[in-house]
């Protein structure tokens, strides 16, 4: 009788101990629970939070810092885990369902349009039969390739133009100092793949068209009017990018070539072609697809106005190792890695590019959080993309970007570019964005 009432007790003792330890995590995905991404991003399953996929070690509004970032090592780029062991400080925050990220008419038109979408060998997305222009939404909503990804992001644009301003460039160095400004006014009319703004599919006339393109530097005086218009085609293996430079220095434009892309942007760690994460044509890149994962990046919606509407920086974001990196929200999002290698002579050798899977498809860009390497194979650079505030369209559900951050890991230097999006307020047409654009935004 004693026995049955030790043992009896040694088992109420056990179920409470089990008790107490499942409390304070009742939310939490056990190791066995958590969702493939696969699962996830065809709706199968919830997104799983840093806190499930840590089994309750980290928890949403928790810092992570060098102390404590092997934590979430796993879910870290190596450049970010870099970072954080050289002084940035992670805010773990919240991620959204995908219908509050993504406009609901490009929803709509993806699913109108799913798997109607075919691509050729040199990844030009077409709709339902080679010449035929997509008409807009995402073309495959479950990439097999590559290719299929890279053709995600240059025929899946969410918006159909879009006006960057205002925005400026902000050097910071190694002493984790910033030492220099360059403003910039950008420009873009989607001349194909419309689906909000009138006429829908593509501009009459203008269908060999991807997009045009003016940026032009708006100060310091020494660099006022330096810029570029640019044409990128719907088949850039057919018609490479024309366009031209205009240099006001020499008060002459010069034409847009292959090697123009590789250029800094007015002394910082952009080159032209980092812009939006990845903006050179296509066609000079191969584009392999190595796995899908989860990873934390900058959340959709940030507690914080990073910039006012005259571009300056809100006095309330914090930065971290001087004015180095600011320290904003991260959350889980699931991605498509994708490895791309230049087909010409580059400066970098490879580009490692973690693209939102859909339905997590933000407004801003999707080249969004990439890692370059340099010619002999070293991790060079790393490009951020930050997400916004009042810059989330409550109505439109787009989730626009305050700027973006270039941190070379070699040099410790970061450039960090902060604006404004205006997403489809223009109502731009082709001919709205010309040389002349360019030269009027230089005077």
């Amino acid at each position: 009788m004693k026995d049955s009432m030790i043992k009896r007790g040694w088992g109420l003792l056990a179920v409470l101990i089990t008790f107490l330890l499942i409390l304070p995590f009742p939310g939490v995905m056990k190791a066995g629970e958590i969702p493939s991404v696969d699962d996830v991003i065809k709706g199968k399953a919830k997104l799983p939070t840093i806190e499930d996929l840590t089994d309750g070690k980290v928890k949403i509004g928790d810092l992570i810092d060098k102390n404590n970032v092997d934590l979430v090592k796993e879910y870290l780029l190596t450049t970010v885990y870099e970072m954080v062991k050289r002084g940035m400080i992670l805010r773990m925050g919240k991620q959204l369902p995908p219908e509050q990220i993504v406009p609901e008419y490009f929803i709509k038109a993806t699913e109108k349009n799913r798997g109607k979408a075919i691509i050729d060998k040199n990844g030009v997305a077409y709709y339902e039969k080679i010449g035929n222009l997509w008409p807009g939404g995402l073309p495959f909503p479950d990439p097999k390739t590559g290719l299929e990804v890279a053709a995600n992001v240059k025929y899946g644009g969410v918006w159909d133009d879009l006006h960057i301003t205002p925005a400026k460039m902000v050097y910071v160095g190694t002493n984790g100092k910033a030492y220099k400004e360059v403003g910039q006014d950008l420009r873009f009319v989607n001349c194909n793949t419309r689906a909000k703004l009138p006429p829908l599919g593509a501009f009459p006339g203008n269908e060999d068209i991807m997009w045009k393109r003016v940026i032009g530097m708006t100060f310091p005086l020494e660099l006022k009017g330096l810029g570029q218009y640019s044409v990128r085609y719907y088949d850039d293996n057919k018609t490479y990018d024309t366009g031209f430079a205009y240099l006001p220095a020499f008060k002459r434009t010069i034409r847009i070539s292959a090697t123009t892309w590789q250029d800094n942007v007015a002394g910082s760690d952009y080159t032209s072609g980092d812009g939006q994460g990845f903006q050179e044509p296509y066609s000079s890149w191969s584009f392999k697809m190595l796995r899908k994962k989860y990873i934390l990046m900058y959340e959709p919606k940030s507690n914080l106005s990073c910039v006012d509407n005259r571009g300056k920086i809100n006095k309330k974001l914090q930065f971290n190792a001087g004015k180095k990196f600011p320290m904003l929200g991260w959350c889980i999002w699931p991605v498509w890695v994708v490895e791309a290698t230049p087909k010409i002579k580059h400066i970098y050798s490879k580009r490692f590019f973690h693209v939102y899977a859909w339905p997590y498809w933000p407004s801003g860009a999707q080249f969004d959080f990439e890692e370059m390497y340099d010619t002999q194979g070293k991790l060079w650079k790393t490009y951020l993309g930050i997400y916004g505030d009042k810059q989330f369209y409550e109505g439109e559900h787009y989730t626009s970007q305050w700027g973006a951050l270039i941190y070379d890991i070699q040099s410790d230097h970061m450039t960090q570019y902060w604006y404004i999006m205006n997403f489809n307020k223009r109502k731009w047409k082709p001919e709205d964005l010309t040389l002349k654009t360019l030269l009027r935004i230089g005077r």
